[in-house]
């Protein structure tokens, strides 16, 4: 086993370069981090498994963007997930793994393996991966887009690991959304909520063409209802608006203290104490139903119970933040 220090490529660093703006969130982060690498065994495929601090990535991709950088780039993103969610540092009990695999073929054969009777579900998967069950599964798209998956996905393993219930969908994936943005510069990367291309056109989208779903519809819903209600080009602004009211809970000084109450509550076990009796009633633990049944009591009980009037205040923050 060896320590190892790397560079970032030069072509990462072009791809990268997508237009200057003010910084915003945390300070930039080394990325030459030191990590171990040794031989994996991955089937019939060459592997390599980095360890980091905080994580254990198993990958049988050759290329230097992800076996000499992706180390780095979590263990950053690690460090963003504690800005995003406001939850203090704290000792962690095992590394969390990752797996990076070289094409989708090979994904696919590993899915299968993890996921077993829910291959199904899996299977129409083209963004590059998924968390299940507090472990991240991937395959390489290549370069900056490897990376937005990962920082988002990551952000669902951060909270498997870190809190004892789940979060509402449209808290958890504003925040995962939050996590996506991110600009290398040199040896460095810096991670800001605000800077998120994608989710800034996702956004946009939803409003110019009177897409915006009523926030009463948006909190029980979860990615899975959008694809099957809506085509493609439009599924996405589930993820523009759920990214609009990550920012919204984070700027409002009221929202804010409300979201660091919630996010308390879920690290402590205590979230059903904040439901009705006639919920809590044969309450799943996880998963859509589970999803459906706490989603909207937890937004009256910690945010707003008038949610029209909050999804005025909301909207109109929408829109600025889209620059409309």
């Amino acid at each position: 086993m060896s320590k190892t220090r790397f560079l970032i490529p030069a072509i990462l660093l072009a791809l990268s370069a997508l237009g200057c703006e003010k910084p915003e969130g945390l300070s930039a982060t080394p990325l030459n981090i030191a990590f171990t690498s040794r031989s994996w065994d991955g089937g019939d495929s060459y592997g390599r498994e980095l360890a980091s601090e905080h994580y254990r990535i198993f990958t049988t991709s050759r290329s230097p963007e992800i076996l000499n950088y992706l180390p780095g780039f979590m263990e950053a993103a690690h460090e963003n997930y504690l800005a995003v969610t406001g939850l203090a540092p704290r000792p962690h009990r095992r590394a969390m793994p990752v797996y990076m695999m070289a094409s989708r073929q090979e994904w696919a054969a590993l899915t299968r393996s993890i996921v077993g009777g829910q291959w199904k579900t899996y299977s129409s998967i083209q963004a590059g991966g998924y968390c299940f069950r507090g472990v991240c599964v991937f395959w390489d798209l290549g370069g900056v887009a490897a990376l937005s998956v990962a920082s988002h996905e990551g952000l669902h393993q951060f909270l498997h690991h870190r809190l004892q219930d789940r979060l509402p969908l449209w808290l958890e994936e504003g925040l995962a959304t939050l996590a996506e943005g991110y600009q290398i510069d040199g040896q460095t990367v810096r991670f800001t909520p605000k800077r998120n291309p994608s989710r800034f056109s996702d956004l946009r989208k939803a409003l110019i063409h009177d897409w915006w779903i009523p926030l009463a519809e948006l909190l029980p819903m979860d990615g899975g209802d959008a694809v099957k209600l809506w085509p493609p080009g439009r599924t996405v602004g589930y993820y523009g608006q759920v990214w609009a009211l990550g920012h919204f809970l984070r700027s409002d000084a009221a929202c804010a203290a409300a979201r660091a109450r919630l996010l308390a509550d879920a690290e402590a076990g205590q979230l059903a104490r904040q439901l009705p009796a006639e919920t809590t009633q044969r309450l799943p633990r996880a998963g859509r139903a589970y999803n459906r049944a706490i989603s909207v009591p937890l937004f009256r009980h910690y945010f707003a119970r008038d949610l029209e009037t909050f999804d005025r205040r909301y909207k109109a923050y929408a829109r600025k933040l889209a620059k409309l």
